[in-house]
């Protein structure tokens, strides 16, 4: 929407020897111009046959350069292909084009060539229908009729996802979750479908139309006040809450406050971002996960319930699985064939599978599903997942590489119109990832793309889960070392953890094997201490608990990150380096099996009586022993003697307990010290019972 100032509300002033109506570009004046409203300079660019968006300063150069370029006797023209290149006016601009040269290509500014409202922004389609294209005279059609139009051209990738099939009523736990199917275009404008699942409150977006606020359909009565920011919002709400509070105050002491709104103290606990209300928002931010699946695709149950439990542990997020294999994934039964070599039913191999998806394709397919999760889902932020196959993926959407070079993000080898932007995600978690280049990916000299669209640095946590046991190529623990050496020196990684699981094998976190999961089809949800979770976690030892741990350190490393209101704060983990989480080991987490029964054995046999300093013991009888022992015997007729040889000391300097104040019984204390009396070796003597001690 257009910034129009308040003076547009005043009446325009009469100028003299001006007519709105006229085309003559000599009264064209600053002076003239500036006293228009912003109404009356649309209408002469509207004459003009100029774009009308901008703000009022704007408008204004638009009619001036007209007027100098007529008043000149031509019309300017500039061929996009002879533009100059571009000249950095700061250093984000200059990151930019020194990475481009570095790619062998060379950033034009087109700046001018495009709408005000498209300035900024990192993608425009070239789907824009031509309509758009012309002169604004058309501004004023049938908005029905430009309705139409932009639903059959979208302008933007992701707009054009729509739910085909819904899941709804056929879900045994009522967990709060919606389960959909969608159909959005991928590459070369083919339909992909995907599995997505979020809560209730996460879709709310989704419902109301995405970021095309044209498509809600609330009356402007019933419309929610809009705020720019998250921080707008909370302040409003804690300024409403302050005069809902608020007490009266004399009429006199109100004249002299400055707006009369601000009588009462702010209560200083719930004021500004850092609080309780900012924290309320912040959690109401709704993320994006993009789920990208193993070579099984994402309609198989183990796929589709890690995504279940990623939108019910994480919420309110919203998870979208596409189906990057456009219904032809890998079989999970293969069958051997006489040459030993595993085909599925269409009688490929493996690799020969592979080859029916290319990787500049699979790629378009990605950033068209982070697309959708921006524009139809109106996420903050997008963390990418991938597990096995997609895990290699997620680590390239990460890093921004691609498998065509750099050419690849702007050109699509499948189809003519411009590829989507990148996935940009701010958080990667990778589950024995495979096929990518981890040297290539990231690392000092890596050769994925360095800066945002807008010139920032790029800047990503990276968290990777591997099996000891697994033996794909890129999955195995010697990979997992490879791979936290090039995160650790890559300047665009601001957090890393990789973790390598003992005595574990390939999928161990999620693709559980079949046979630890017959049986359980209908029932597995009837738990009596594990509502909603799987049978097969929970009465098997098959996980042996890491799975369970793989997961938890996941969705903690993406809540860590994923937040862009009030982010989370502290010391990366990789920073702490006594801190065990920093290691590729992943330990202490499990508690060891034990054998009672054989530590008791092993008690009794090894046992040791201790030696006893009967001396400390004091003499009183007890009902443990038949008899006091000697030494203990001899040790309290020697404190007995001591004692009595003690008191007659005591009367012999005059000492009665009783009677005696304070003052009088220090000072004949302090006489038995001064004659050698009271000391240490008499204090000695009496706890060891030893009489040769005393030295009167």
């Amino acid at each position: 929407m257009d910034d129009i100032d308040d003076e547009e509300e005043e009446s325009p002033p009469i100028i003299d020897g001006f007519d709105l109506d006229s085309n003559d570009l000599g009264t064209l004046t600053q002076e003239n111009l500036s006293a228009m409203t912003v109404m009356q300079l649309k209408q002469q660019l509207r004459l003009r046959g100029k774009s009308t968006s901008g703000k009022k300063q704007e408008l204004i150069e638009r009619l001036l350069d007209q007027r100098s370029s007529s008043i000149n006797g031509s019309t300017v023209h500039k061929d996009l292909s002879t533009h100059a290149e571009v000249i950095p006016n700061n250093s984000k601009q200059a990151k930019k084009i020194a990475e481009a040269k570095s790619k062998g290509a060379n950033l034009v500014d087109v700046t001018e060539y495009i709408d005000a409202e498209e300035i900024g922004k990192s993608f425009r389609s070239s789907d824009r229908s031509s309509s758009v294209s012309n002169s604004d005279n058309d501004i004023d059609n049938d908005s029905s009729k430009e309705k139409e139009e932009e639903e059959s051209s979208p302008e933007v990738w992701g707009e054009d996802a729509k739910i085909v099939q819904d899941y709804e009523g056929r879900s045994v736990v009522v967990d709060g979750l919606s389960r959909t199917v969608i159909e959005y275009k991928g590459c070369n404008d083919t339909v992909v479908q995907a599995y997505v699942v979020g809560s209730r409150d996460a879709l709310v977006k989704f419902l109301r139309g995405g970021n095309d606020e044209s498509n809600n359909t609330e009356t402007a009565a019933s419309k929610e006040k809009k705020y720019a920011s998250l921080e707008e919002e909370v302040y409003d709400i804690q300024r409403k809450r302050e005069l809902q509070t608020m007490r009266g105050m004399p009429a006199d002491e109100l004249l002299d406050n400055e707006d009369g709104l601000e009588p009462m103290a702010r209560d200083a606990g719930d004021w500004g971002v850092w609080t309780p209300t900012g924290a309320q928002l912040s959690a109401t931010e709704v993320q994006g996960v993009l789920l990208l699946s193993d070579v099984y695709g994402p309609f198989t149950e183990n796929t589709q319930a890690l995504a279940d439990k990623i939108a019910f542990e994480c919420q309110p997020v919203v998870v979208l699985v596409p189906d990057l294999f456009r219904g032809n994934p890998w079989t999970e039964e293969p069958s051997v064939g006489e040459d030993g070599v595993e085909r599925n039913g269409q009688r490929k191999s493996y690799e020969e599978w592979r080859v029916s998806h290319p990787d500049r394709r699979v790629d378009v397919d990605i950033r068209a599903a982070a697309a959708v999760l921006r524009e139809r889902y109106a996420v903050s932020s997008i963390a990418v997942w991938g597990t096995c196959f997609g895990g290699g993926r997620a680590l390239e959407a990460a890093s921004a590489w691609y498998s065509g070079g750099v050419e690849s993000y702007y050109n699509d080898a499948f189809s003519s119109r411009p590829p989507p932007p990148h996935v940009d995600p701010v958080a990667c978690i990778a589950w024995y990832p495979t096929r990518y280049d981890a040297k290539k990916l990231f690392g000092k000299s890596n050769e994925g793309f360095r800066t945002f669209e807008n010139g920032d640095d790029r800047s990503v946590a990276v968290m990777a889960v591997f099996a000891e046991e697994d033996t794909l190529p890129g999955a195995t623990k010697k990979d997992a070392a490879l791979l936290k050496d090039c995160l650790d020196e890559d300047p665009r990684v601001k957090d890393v953890m990789v973790k390598v699981f003992a005595n574990q094998k390939h999928g161990f976190a999620h693709n559980i094997p079949k046979e630890y999961t017959d049986g359980f089809d209908d029932d597995r949800f009837v738990i009596e201490d594990g509502y909603g979770g799987r049978a097969s976690l929970v009465e098997h030892e098959y996980s042996n608990s890491d799975a369970e741990v793989a997961c938890l350190l996941s969705t903690a490393w993406m809540e860590t990150y994923t937040r862009m209101f009030l982010p989370t704060i502290g010391e990366p983990v990789r920073d702490e380096e006594e801190n065990p989480w920093s290691d590729l080991e992943a330990s202490g987490y499990k508690k060891e099996k034990r054998d009672i029964r054989q530590e008791i054995e092993d008690s009794i046999a090894n046992f040791v009586p201790p030696e006893v300093d009967f001396s400390e013991v004091e003499d009183r009888n007890s009902d443990f022993l038949d008899a006091p022992p000697e030494e203990l015997e001899r040790v309290s007729m020697a404190q007995d003697r001591i004692r009595e040889r003690l008191l007659e000391k005591i009367d012999k300097y005059g000492i009665n307990f009783g009677d005696d104040d304070d003052e009088v019984f220090t000072e004949k204390i302090q006489r038995m010290i001064d004659d050698g009396v009271l000391n240490e070796d008499t204090i000695s003597a009496f706890y060891d019972g030893d009489e040769s001690k005393l030295g009167w």
